[in-house]
């Protein structure tokens, strides 16, 4: 029986009119004014999501033990960011806001350079729009353009997706539905990553469909489900895998100034069946570990409204 608390069957919030009218303000005025127009967009979502307001609840008391569970100011950052994906496929976010950490940076845009290709694995962590969209204008910060595919779930976002293919028709481009991997799609991103292009895909989204294809994993303290596809798909590319999070430097600021943390992974695919299967989960829990590590440092840009710890904590 579906649970009607899971991600893929909640209705996308927002109205049709509501995503026009956000457009058009983003295409007219200043991004300043654009943000304190979404302050009260997130503070009406606020009011009649109720079931999201608990999911959230559960997630700040984990997070931020030690403070009241407020959600407002999560829903309000939320909302913020939304604004941000569509100016960043509006070309009004450039890479100089984008402050890159002291991390993996370099060594991707070394690999990058040589005309290698990777696997970009992201989360519902801030603007994970950033990358790709700046990705398809070629600002990045290497000598050559780098063609991107990326994995989404259409059906749960379509609303959305319209409005960004609006703000920018080529944002649709090279997209793949999650739906629709199957050999040939492996086939074809496999070619992808060897002429030096990039996928993107996210790691905290799970299967109701299919729960036996999901990991169990620890995750703020409580077991959680994470899907084992984006790792398997890591496992079939033959080629560096890295996690990568762009997080509003203050999540309530008018300023779009994001940090864009990038990890290659340490884990390396070879050997029989049975071990990759192995390497996999590891995989999985080293994602897990950065994505937990980036929830603390910025409680309040993991935008996830559903139910996501199964035992005991709704």
């Amino acid at each position: 029986m579906a649970d009607k608390e899971h991600w893929s069957n909640q209705k996308e919030q927002g109205s049709r009119w509501m995503r026009t009218l956000t457009l058009a303000f983003i295409r007219i005025l200043p991004g300043v004014l654009v943000r304190i127009f979404a302050i009260p967009i997130g503070f009406f979502f606020w009011l009649v999501s109720l079931k999201q307001r608990k999911a959230i609840t559960t997630y700040l008391k984990k997070v931020r033990p030690d403070k009241k569970p407020y959600t407002l100011p999560l829903f309000l950052a939320f909302s913020i960011t939304i604004i941000e994906k569509v100016e960043s496929w509006a070309g009004k976010i450039q890479l100089g806001k984008i402050h890159f950490q002291q991390d993996d940076i370099t060594t991707i845009w070394q690999e990058l350079e040589q005309g290698k290709g990777a696997l970009l694995i992201c989360s519902h962590l801030g603007n994970m729009e950033m990358l790709r969209a700046i990705a398809d204008y070629g600002d990045i910060g290497v000598s050559r353009k780098v063609p991107v595919i990326s994995i989404v779930d259409f059906e749960v976002t379509t609303g959305f997706n319209q409005m960004i293919e609006n703000a920018n028709s080529s944002s649709m481009h090279n997209i793949i539905s999650a739906g629709d991997i199957g050999p040939d799609t492996i086939l074809m991103l496999q070619e992808h990553v060897a002429k030096g292009g990039i996928v993107v895909i996210a790691g905290d989204r799970n299967s109701e469909e299919t729960p036996d294809r999901n990991f169990e994993i620890d995750f703020l303290g409580s077991p959680a489900q994470f899907p084992q596809g984006p790792f398997i798909i890591a496992s079939l590319l033959d080629c560096p895998a890295y996690y990568v999070f762009a997080a509003r430097r203050k999540a309530l600021s008018v300023s779009a100034e994001y940090n864009m943390h990038i990890h290659r992974s340490s884990v390396e695919f070879a050997g029989s069946r049975a071990e990759k299967k192995i390497q996999t989960r590891r995989m999985a829990e080293e994602f897990v570990r950065c994505l937990e590590k980036y929830c603390n440092k910025y409680p309040l840009q993991w935008y996830n409204f559903y139910k996501y710890w199964e035992k005991g904590d709704l």
